[in-house]
């Protein structure tokens, strides 16, 4: 659910949203859930949408035709893969291109410490499309192996392998891939990453091939139990996070068959699951008892507006917003002017210097509507010289929201603004929602303004 309400549409979050959809009828049918219908078209969508975004060498850029993210085009490669072994429909050419994109990419990109997650990325998605050289694969994991970077590397090269029917090499490899992890869920360093990974995202992929790979490796218990503990400590998710975690579950769904509850007086076998509206739960309360001597365990998650306006806060950001005149002098919009225009300067301060993704949105009052789809800095408008220029990588004028997302490198100015065109349209009392900024890859790190009311009057 929250990956289907994720509001973003680069080629990573596309992907991520739509990867889970391909299984979601096997996984459903085995929950007792029912299937969705638009499901194949929603997945169809997506593969259409990320061709978009691919270059013409076969590449894929974040939000639009670009190359240099080897990581980011073997996972749309991945995707893709997955998706013509579903049946969908992947165009002939622009699947080639991508495939041979990875291949080209391998030539020349020998740097195993330096980009060995993309490396072993790559082979894995060509591994599966019977692309690799077994050589190579043979090679990595018998004399360079402990020199790449991070557990989901290691998973990838023993995964391939698996594909390739080397068993005792793959078991050995998810084994070491296995200790790594569990030696950086204690350490916990993982904050300058180019992968769009976390020590969560990592587990829970490796997981996922693990359990996919065949024969499955013996260490699926115990990675299963140090991804859990790991997904309970953390309190919000990235996609990456979310899209891997559903990938795991799916491929090691069985093991909850021996699961034995009663629920309201019923016999159930096997994991249960419900989704029911607060008012429902309240007029027929759920009572589930445990029918076995295994420990049972419960997720209950729950999803609510705001009774109250939310006060100004956040982690590893500041963020404010002002609103001014044209002439440039400071305006107070709980009593906005009907067809006044304002410009909407949003100041963010970005408190970590490490290379991120991030992303600024600004929901509009309902008597609100986006005057100028372009962003104002310094040498349009005559007032506002002091805002500055920076380049985004992606902007959004919607009917309701601004949306701008900035690739930031380390060494960036991290105190930077962005600025818009509103004018007030409707007259009425509405609620104003928050400004908000987040790293899109580390979801723990955002910053919000205050929420509260606003009102357009009529115009004298």
């Amino acid at each position: 659910m929250t990956l289907d309400r994720y509001p973003f549409g680069c080629a990573e979050q596309t992907t991520s949203r739509a990867l889970p959809l391909l299984y979601l009828a096997e996984v459903a049918k085995q929950a007792g859930m029912e299937n969705d219908d638009d499901v194949h078209k929603r997945v169809q969508d997506a593969i259409y949408r990320v061709l978009s975004y691919q270059a013409s060498a076969g590449s894929f850029g974040l939000w639009g035709p670009d190359s240099g993210d080897v990581w980011l085009d073997s996972y749309v490669t991945d995707f893709l893969t997955r998706a013509r072994e579903m049946k969908y429909d992947v165009p002939e050419r622009a699947f080639v291109q991508a495939l041979e994109n990875l291949q080209n990419t391998l030539s020349y990109t020998t740097d195993i410490k330096g980009q060995g997650d993309q490396i072993a990325y790559a082979i894995y998605v060509l591994a599966r499309n019977k692309k690799a050289a077994i050589s190579d694969l043979r090679y990595y994991a018998d004399t360079m192996i402990n020199d790449f970077p991070t557990p989901l590397a290691k998973a990838h090269i023993a995964a391939a392998l698996a594909l390739y029917g080397d068993a005792q090499r793959s078991k050995n490899i998810f084994l070491d891939a296995l200790q790594m992890s569990e030696q950086s869920m204690v350490s916990r360093v993982n904050l300058s990453r180019t992968d769009y990974g976390t020590i969560l995202r990592d587990g829970a992929a490796i997981l996922a091939l693990a359990a996919e790979s065949r024969p499955v490796p013996p260490v699926i218990p115990e990675l299963a139990k140090a991804v859990g503990k790991e997904w309970e400590r953390s309190k919000y998710k990235s996609t990456q996070e979310e899209t891997w975690m559903l990938l795991a579950a799916r491929a090691i769904q069985g093991g909850d068959d021996g699961l034995k509850v009663d629920v309201n007086g019923a016999a159930h076998t096997g994991a249960y699951m419900a989704r029911m509206t607060g008012d429902a739960l309240a007029d027929h309360p759920l009572t589930l008892t445990n029918q076995t001597n295994d420990t049972v365990s419960a997720v209950v998650t729950t999803v609510a507006a705001p009774t109250v306006p939310l006060p100004a806060g956040g982690d590893g950001f500041v963020i404010e917003r002002t609103y001014y005149t044209l002439d440039g002098e400071e305006a107070n919009v709980s009593e906005a002017k009907q067809n006044e225009r304002y410009v909407v300067v949003i100041h963010v301060r970005e408190t970590n210097d490490w290379p991120s993704r991030i992303v600024i949105t600004d929901l509009l009052p309902a008597g609100f509507e986006i005057d100028n789809p372009n962003l104002v800095d310094s040498a349009q408008m005559t007032n506002f010289d002091w805002i500055g220029e920076i380049s985004a990588a992606h902007t959004e004028f919607r009917y309701d929201r601004f949306v701008a997302a900035f690739n930031r490198a380390a060494g960036d100015e991290r105190e930077f603004n962005v600025a818009y065109v509103v004018r007030a349209v409707t007259p009425g009392t509405y609620d104003h929602p928050a400004a908000n900024v987040e790293d899109m890859y580390r979801p723990e790190l955002s910053a919000r303004t205050a929420t509260g009311k606003m009102e357009v009057v009529t115009a004298q």
